[in-house]
């Protein structure tokens, strides 16, 4: 009864439940990944969990099927038309990632080159990065630069929120300085400017929804990602670039819906099993690694964030970019965040700098678009890119 693959798949699943609810009530403060791992490294650290949870809970297996699944289906939600329009934006946002990048790589000679290249595209990605991390420092034996992959993608948005809202804050307050000069015309501005970006015309998914069933959408993935493997094995590329840029191109015409996995109700699962890879890693950390993890995780933090206000803040590269320093800083700091955290802080700088719903609209929808558009250059394309890299280097 307590030794089944339920019961274990059930306290797996449980763990994830109590992560959302405490991100839930803490309305994000808290992270809910972060309250996982914390839950797994004590469960792990105190024998409550055995190490191999996750291979108990029939996990495993899925894992390997699901990180190109889901790095196809992420790839489908890249608007190439958007980035292209977005083009300062998304040259801000790059350049941010190599500076901290390269200054990151000045703490080769503290922490090791390897926990260096390791941890580079866990700090600048997300779920995806972290997992294709986490396992290639696994299969090479690195087990403590595996754990920390999993430390720092705990800690992310502790790090990059509150400079996101920082610099949100000041920039709404410019913005809503300027709108107060003439309302009107300022809405009336916005709101045609609006109206363009979304005037394209009907995609041939949306023509025909009741094509897209379950079935089809999973079968849509399906090929993608086995398309991305054999890629993979026939070129010195990493399949999870090919499972990215394959899945960003599908929707160029309009005959492959975005996020096909969430249309077919199958995304939640996989993305259990993703996080389900990263887990393994700190059953192999004691109390003695904790320590020197912290450390690591301070150093490599904090020279992303320096190289981060060296390009967006101290040099005028910012401004000339995006045309305003603190915007260009939170440009920056989205590699720490994504989607959803980037949205939610924009309301909460509307909410908060806005008086009028007008106001609260104009701020929010303006940031909007650099925040996510940022979260995208690099959390969902470049880190990815760059673990593939890495991976080749390890």
């Amino acid at each position: 009864m307590f030794e089944s693959m339920y019961f274990y798949l059930m306290i797996v699943v449980i763990v994830f439940a109590l992560g959302d609810i405490v991100g839930h009530f803490t309305k994000g403060k808290l992270s809910a990944m972060m309250i996982v791992m914390l839950l797994f490294l004590v469960g792990f650290l105190t024998g409550v969990f055995p190490s191999a949870i996750i291979a108990q809970a029939g996990l495993t297996q899925l894992v390997n099927l699901a990180i190109a699944m889901v790095l196809f289906n992420m790839g489908t939600t890249i608007n190439i038309r958007q980035l292209i329009r977005e083009w300062r934006t998304v040259c801000m946002a790059a350049l941010c990632m190599v500076a901290s990048c390269v200054l990151m790589l000045a703490a080769i000679p503290l922490i090791g080159s390897d926990t260096v290249l390791i941890g580079m595209p866990a700090i600048n990605g997300a779920a995806m990065a972290t997992s294709l991390m986490t396992a290639a420092a696994t299969e090479k034996g690195l087990t403590t630069a595996a754990a920390l992959c999993a430390v720092i993608y705990s800690v992310q948005k502790l790090v990059g929120a509150p400079i996101a809202s920082a610099m949100g804050l000041k920039y709404a307050r410019k913005l809503v300085a300027d709108f107060r000069t003439d309302p009107e015309a300022k809405m009336a501005a916005f709101q045609a400017k609006q109206t363009g970006i979304t005037s394209d015309k009907v995609p041939f998914y949306e023509k025909h929804k009741e094509l897209y069933t379950a079935n089809i959408n999973i079968a849509i993935v399906c090929i993608g990602a086995w398309l991305a493997r054999c890629l993979g094995d026939l070129t010195p590329v990493n399949y999870a670039i090919w499972a990215l840029l394959l899945g960003s191109f599908s929707g160029i015409g309009g005959y492959v819906p975005p996020k096909p996995l969430q249309r077919s109700n199958s995304y939640g699962l996989l993305m259990i099993a993703i996080f389900g890879s990263i887990i393994p890693s700190l059953a192999a950390v004691s109390l003695s690694d904790l320590g020197t993890m912290a450390i690591q995780t301070i150093i490599l933090f904090a020279l992303a964030v320096l190289g981060i206000f060296i390009v967006s803040y101290l040099l005028p590269i910012g401004k000339w970019l995006v045309g305003d320093k603190d915007l260009a800083m939170g440009i920056g700091v989205e590699q720490f965040l994504g989607f959803p955290s980037n949205v939610v802080i924009c309301r909460e700088v509307a909410e908060a700098v806005g008086e009028t719903p007008d106001e609260k609209t104009y701020i929010e929808d303006t940031l909007n678009v650099p925040y996510v558009v940022g979260g995208i250059t690099v959390v969902t394309i470049l880190s990815v890119l760059l673990a593939g890299f890495v991976i080749s280097l390890l």
